[in-house]
């Protein structure tokens, strides 16, 4: 998203001003000035993310989707918004021609007030038009934000993107809800049950050197009865586990075993790659 943010900030910039394209908008460091003789250029620095305050979660539930093949699915959460907080500077051979350019970007952005949809990339649409401030106090003393930076002070515009993040669907390895097929044998109706369980921790244990799975490696849950196998492709899980941190210990024949720490939460399950070395 922070990619985002930042392009649609330069295709904004670049039309507005008298820059003829993107190629003169830089995002790297404000210290890292590009070469004398490269013309006109406007920084976007990205230097402070944090939850945004004024706007809280959409509300929509969490969406888990599983095929009954145990294959990968899609697991989705309600964007949370972020305050995007960005440092615009502008490099000219002349500081009236950077006051120049920086009054002609703040007239393009006074001109939005806020980032409309219709100018958003793709990835940021669909949430409306992006809350966007421009010159009001930065999240970070100034005084304190440059001498951070190790850049002696400045001109420069503070402007704060309001922005959704959204996690990307993660592919699970091994489901995040495992539907178990009992067979009950009943003479009567010969019934087949279903039973839904919730897997807490899943994960893969593998070779660190050779980098292939471990098959029938001994994974166990301290402090806890439960303790599994690895099976053909070095996977393992574990179910219906209280929200809390846990400590599993891994052993494999050959190999040096090994503590990992795991959090399981609300979210979904947790899933751990795990490398054991040789002895």
């Amino acid at each position: 998203m922070l990619i985002s943010v930042v392009q649609t900030l330069a295709e904004i910039l670049a039309g507005g001003t008298s820059l003829t394209s993107t190629e003169q908008i830089d995002f790297n460091h404000p210290s890292h000035r590009r070469e004398e003789g490269a013309g006109p250029t406007l920084n976007l620095y990205v230097y402070d993310l944090r939850e945004s305050k004024q706007i809280q979660h959409s509300g929509r539930q969490v969406e888990r989707k599983l095929n009954n093949s145990l294959q990968p699915s899609t697991v989705n959460w309600s964007p949370s918004w972020f305050d995007v907080s960005i440092l615009l500077t502008a490099w000219d051979r002349t500081a009236l021609g950077e006051h120049h350019l920086l009054s002609e970007a703040l007239n393009v952005l006074l001109r939005h007030r806020s980032l409309q949809e219709d100018f958003l990339v793709p990835e940021l649409r669909g949430y409306g038009n992006l809350s966007m401030t421009v010159a009001l106090d930065p999240t970070i003393e100034i005084g304190s934000l440059w001498s951070a930076l190790n850049v002696p002070l400045r001109a420069g515009l503070y402007l704060t993107v309001t922005i959704p993040f959204e996690p990307q669907p993660l592919p699970v390895p091994l489901v995040s809800e495992r539907i178990f097929n009992l067979q009950n044998q009943f003479h009567a109706n010969g019934n087949t049950s279903v039973a839904t369980k919730r897997v807490a921790i899943a994960g893969i244990v593998k070779s660190a050197v050779a980098n292939r799975p471990l098959v029938d490696a001994r994974v166990s849950v301290l402090t806890t009865e439960k303790s599994v196998v690895s099976n053909q492709e070095g996977l393992f899980f574990f179910e219906n586990l209280r929200i809390g941190n846990y400590v599993l210990t891994v052993n494999c024949p050959g190999y040096l075993s090994q503590n990992v720490n795991v959090l399981v939460d609300s979210q979904g399950y947790t899933f751990k790659e795990i490398l054991l070395t040789p002895e």
